[in-house]
């Protein structure tokens, strides 16, 4: 082999080498999101949960890593189900996330066939929790809580009782008000708060339990009236209305609202998105915007959101095992 095919051969090999090993160090991970981020809402547009995740998609892109783009996709029917089931078989590559409360967790003691379970979503952080009103259609005249359990007490069974969904968070907070007062209702589920709130305001229900959230405007145009809260303090944005606490009733009813990806979403993928999710529930703005809109923000991602997702698991479980309730 002549000189100059020696360094020729050698020149080659040598480049090859260099390139293997700037191979890793030269690379750039691929742009996420690279298109629109889908997040799933099992819940009616105008409710509690969609509202909280369209405030939360309008900060969510700036603090991504490479911006993106996220769009809420309303999949209603059966009480949240629908849009659970669809969650629980999202593509694992982060263009499908879903926006859950607790009761997609026991869905799966209730409904007899659930699709999901406890185990089915990820979740990566959770960014509120609150609690709901009792509402009321103004014309009934009801100007109080007690009001409504008097002639709850009066008329047995007879007082029609809206709910947004078989045993969630609007429902227990219904069998909470029975459980404390004695009361029977006449129990009336919607899928979803929106429609609940339209059912009383138009006379069609005499009271039901509402997000907070999902009430805001309606009281405004006074086509509801809030009689008690769930919380266990007032709500600034409505501090005249009384927590069921003050009124002497042992009711307290909250819910979280989590944003979740599939458990086998790659990891990089949840961290990038946990990293966004923290900074959007930490932005000022947007937590003035989420008390604006009715809801309590808090924080919690990552490791944390785990650990408190299993434990609050376990305690909704609870409830429903104390319930007595057989999936039908």
């Amino acid at each position: 082999m002549t000189r100059i095919k020696k360094i020729s051969v050698s020149l080659v090999m040598a480049l090859s080498v260099l390139s293997l090993c700037m191979l890793p160090s030269q690379t750039k991970a691929a742009k996420y999101p690279a298109k629109p981020v889908e997040i799933i809402c099992p819940y009616s547009a105008g409710g509690g949960q969609d509202i909280w995740l369209r405030i939360t998609i309008k900060y969510l892109a700036k603090y991504m890593p490479d911006g993106g783009k996220f769009v809420v996709n309303n999949i209603v029917a059966g009480g949240g189900i629908a849009g659970a089931t669809a969650i629980s078989k999202a593509r694992p590559d982060g263009y499908q996330l879903g926006g859950i409360v607790p009761f997609q967790l026991t869905d799966q003691f209730i409904n007899k066939g659930t699709p999901y379970n406890e185990n089915s979503f990820y979740p990566l952080a959770f960014g509120a929790s609150d609690g709901n009103f009792l509402i009321a259609n103004p014309a009934l005249g009801f100007k109080t809580a007690k009001d409504v359990i008097d002639y709850a007490k009066a008329n047995p069974g007879k007082l029609s009782f809206g709910v947004g969904g078989a045993y969630n968070n609007h429902d227990f907070f219904r069998w909470k008000i029975e459980l404390a007062t004695g009361i029977q209702v006449n129990r009336m589920p919607f899928n979803g708060g929106a429609p609940t709130l339209a059912a009383v305001a138009g006379g069609h229900c005499d009271v039901a339990s509402v997000s907070i959230s999902e009430a805001v405007a309606a009281l405004k145009e006074g086509k509801v009236v809030a009689l008690a809260t769930s919380e266990d303090k007032r709500t600034p944005i409505a501090p005249e209305v009384p927590t069921m606490l003050e009124l002497g009733y042992d009711v307290v009813q909250a819910q979280w609202r989590c944003i979740t990806c599939p458990p086998d979403t790659p990891k990089e993928i949840k961290d990038a998105l946990i990293a966004g999710l923290a900074k959007t529930f930490a932005d000022p703005d947007w937590q003035k915007e989420a008390r604006d809109a009715g809801y309590n923000p808090i924080n919690i991602s990552g490791d944390e959101a785990l650990k408190f997702y299993k434990e609050d698991f376990q305690n909704y479980k609870q409830i429903v095992e104390r319930l007595g309730i057989a999936p039908k």
